[in-house]
């Protein structure tokens, strides 16, 4: 998406023609919908630029830009070499206080660029301009101001703007960036908001019920999961459980946090009494045991229990643990909710994967430039494979170790175990497709694998790899 020229925008028109033309000048895939207040905000504000300052018809903004995947949206753009200025649009009136939370939510997701961010809001129904001061505060401000610093900067930006913001940039970890959690420097995406509050919502009136949402590793789960933790231990207690391997990351939120408690899932049992917390928040539900699963299905009658575990619906039904079925089953009031926001992996590997997981979803035919693939005939030439891989800073996790941190560059080796079944299904003799399916996603920029000995599985990533 390019950017565009307001001015020639806001020259009288029908809005028919307006957003043929907006379309037209970014390059936008889509036709965006121009609402008539909106056209009208902004015809007032190009009208008091042109009172205050010469050449606004060369002035350049991305108009209604979204991050992809995050719906973070923002009215106007000025990027330029060495600074960006951020102008919203208001009709009607707006407290300062809301007008203040926004520009500093714009400033966040702004700041990955480094550079210098000026923050403007202005309200067309009241004709007033404020701009966001560095200690944070709202105040009004003068028109000369603002035209000065659209006039400084350098150059501007002529590339796709889509470029610059990447999904997977505003996306963090609590367990392997406490920090930033605990400072609060992140923020939940418009679909991890909405499941937040749906949540919390019931669980305010209700103080009971089972509640479950997945997604594709990479949509942010454990970050809404923590969220919600933080807003329910503010006055009460709650407990987290970790499901599978432990992790030393945990130990900084452990220390931090504290009203929240830690358990493994191991430490879950019918002599562990859980009733005095107000709520149970549990990690990585997919790898409940049955037992376990059990038992915090019937706590939930009484206590509200919130589970996060990966949705997991491109593998086999004969390669996946049947205990969340079971599980979900034994709580008929269970509200699920479904993550479909992918962001920490770039969407080009997700799309492999799901392919490479069953061949007839056919989702997303394109290239792809970061998936490789290399073929062994034996064990020796395997090591070789595997050996110069990891020269390219690749990193390669034994089968059965636990360790389950994203990496940017990641190897894995298919041997004659893997094949597919009739309906498309990659499958395996020991079925191990789950645990390769959960690797797979560790991976956040490149992806590798070195086939052995299964000319079959190799003619098939190979054809995945022509994009035809």
């Amino acid at each position: 998406m390019k950017s565009v020229s307001i001015y020639t925008l806001t020259r009288n028109q029908n809005i028919s023609c307006v957003q043929k033309l907006e379309r037209q000048m970014s390059g936008r895939r889509y036709f965006l919908k121009v609402r008539e207040w909106e056209l009208d905000s902004m015809k007032a504000f190009v009208k008091e630029l042109e009172a205050h300052m010469d050449k606004v018809y060369a002035l350049r903004f991305f108009y209604s830009f979204q991050i992809p995947r995050l719906g973070k949206e923002f009215d106007l753009l000025q990027i330029r070499e060495d600074q960006i200025v951020n102008v919203e649009l208001k009709s009607g009136v707006v407290s300062d206080e809301a007008l203040r939370k926004q520009l500093i939510q714009n400033r966040y997701y702004l700041a990955v660029q480094g550079k210098t961010i000026r923050s403007y809001t202005y309200i067309s129904s009241q004709n007033r301009l404020v701009r966001l001061t560095n200690h944070d505060r709202i105040v009004d401000s003068d028109w000369m101001q603002l035209c000065g610093e659209l006039e400084e900067g350098g150059r501007d930006y002529e590339g796709d703007v889509e470029e610059l913001f990447r999904a997977e940039l505003y996306l963090i970890s609590p367990l392997t960036e406490p920090e930033k959690f605990l400072n609060k420097e992140y923020f939940l995406t418009a679909q991890q908001r909405d499941i937040e509050r749906q949540i919390l919502k019931r669980i305010r009136t209700e103080r009971s019920g089972a509640y479950w949402f997945t997604g594709l590793p990479g949509t942010g789960k454990t970050l809404l999961l923590y969220d919600i933790a933080m807003k329910l231990s503010r006055k009460q207690k709650v407990c987290m459980i970790h499901c599978g391997e432990g992790r030393k990351d945990w130990n900084l939120l452990h220390e931090r946090l504290r009203r929240v408690e830690y358990l493994a899932d191991s430490e879950i049992g019918p002599e562990c009494s859980l009733e005095a917390y107000a709520a149970i928040l549990v990690d990585e539900a997919h790898l409940l045991s049955s037992e376990t699963g059990e038992l915090l299905a019937k706590i939930s009658s009484g206590c509200p229990v919130i589970f996060s575990g990966d949705c997991e619906n491109v593998i086999s039904t004969a390669e996946l643990d049947q205990n969340r079925d079971q599980l979900q089953k034994a709580m008929p009031g269970v509200q699920m909710f479904r993550m479909t926001n992918r962001i920490r992996t770039n969407a080009e590997l997700s799309i492999f994967i799901q392919n490479l997981m069953h061949l007839v979803r056919g989702k997303g035919k394109r290239m792809y430039p970061h998936v490789s693939v290399g073929y062994a005939n034996d064990d020796g030439e395997a090591g070789k494979l595997l050996n110069g891989y990891l020269t390219q800073g690749y990193r390669y996790f034994e089968e059965n170790d636990g360790i389950s941190e994203d990496v940017d560059r990641l190897v894995v080796l298919l041997d004659d175990r893997y094949f597919y079944d009739e309906t498309g299904y990659l499958r395996s003799e020991d079925r191990s497709v789950r645990r390769l399916f959960h690797r797979l996603n560790q991976a956040k920029e490149e992806l590798a694998f070195v086939v052995k000995e299964n000319e079959a599985v190799y003619a098939v990533l190979l054809g995945l790899l022509q994009a035809i």
